[in-house]
């Protein structure tokens, strides 16, 4: 019997390898997913991130490497329709249909009834302020809301394991958090949840456990604790001037590792570790034409940024 604080993992991917013609699309690429994770799967555009999960989902095969999937107690190499929920990047639904027809359509082949499917949309769709469009068809409705009916789709049925790709895209900021809480909300129910997004602070709020990969290789693959313990233990300065930025000057000073001009009059300082606040703002205050000064630590944006620009093959 497994012990109450031991992980059960669901998702195993070992040494993943797919190459199109001269791409190396992915390179031994590994990383598991456990019960109950809100795991987040990053990287910027042709990282290999929808390889990946194309891979995952048997719609392409991998060249060589493993993916074991773990479901009541035994192991398959693809689950049953009704344990996965998958929202793609790229919008799939029929948009010459109704909504509701598409939702309990979707749900119905995923194995619910029809009369608890059409039940679980209608509920969805008035949290999210759609109740009044569900006879519309898809292709009336704005990209947010079309964002809207992609995601409840997916979770419609009540997956065991949800893949959601840029789940955030096309949604205003008020929306972005409303989802933030139905996703913290279908986790604690028991879903487990695979995010890919490209809004790191979106992301932060959510995942406990990230991998980040670059050109197909994994750079980083860790809890959220871990990744912030490794990358985030130097403090970072924007500083405003009235005009240029002197980046030089800067570069000279006592416990900088790197500045740069990330605008016109603007510049973001990285600090060695351990390197003290005061005698740095000391240094700082006898630049010419400082009018603003803000330190953080960095933040999963920051770390995303230096591992993939740090990152050579």
């Amino acid at each position: 019997m497994k012990a109450m604080n031991e992980k059960e993992t669901v998702l195993r991917i070992d040494l993943l390898n797919k190459r199109f013609k001269t791409v190396q699309a992915l390179r031994d690429l590994s990383f598991s997913v456990d019960r109950g994770d809100i795991f987040a799967f990053l990287g910027p555009n042709g990282a290999g991130k929808t390889t990946t999960l194309r891979i995952l989902l048997d719609m392409i095969r991998a060249d060589s490497g493993s993916i074991a999937w773990y479901f009541n107690g035994q192991q398959v190499s693809l689950p049953d329709p009704p344990l996965i929920g998958y929202l793609p990047e790229e919008r799939g639904l029929y948009t010459d249909l109704p909504v509701i027809r598409s939702l309990v359509y979707l749900a119905s082949i995923r194995g619910m009834q029809k009369n608890e499917a059409r039940t679980a949309a209608m509920e969805w769709l008035e949290r999210l302020d759609l109740a009044d469009r569900a006879n519309e068809k898809l292709m009336a409705l704005s990209k947010g809301n079309q964002q809207k009916i992609q995601f409840i789709s997916s979770i419609l049925h009540k997956p065991a394991f949800a893949i959601l790709d840029e789940p955030f895209s096309g949604l205003d900021p008020v929306n972005q958090e409303k989802f933030i809480n139905y996703i913290r909300e279908l986790n604690k129910q028991g879903m487990t949840i695979l995010l890919s997004s490209h809004q790191m602070t979106l992301v932060e709020k959510l995942a406990n456990k990230v991998c980040l990969i670059n050109r197909g290789e994994s750079l980083f693959n860790g809890s959220m604790s871990e990744i912030y313990k490794a990358y985030g233990n130097k403090h970072m300065v924007d500083v405003t001037f009235e005009n240029a930025v002197p980046v030089a000057e800067i570069q000279s000073f006592d416990g900088v590792e790197s500045a740069v001009g990330t605008d016109p009059g603007t510049a973001r300082i990285v600090l060695q570790s351990g390197t003290r606040l005061a005698p740095f703002f000391s240094q700082l205050a006898g630049a010419d034409g400082v009018t603003h000064i803000r330190s953080h630590s960095r933040n999963l944006h920051d770390i995303f940024i230096t591992l993939v620009n740090n990152h050579q093959l």
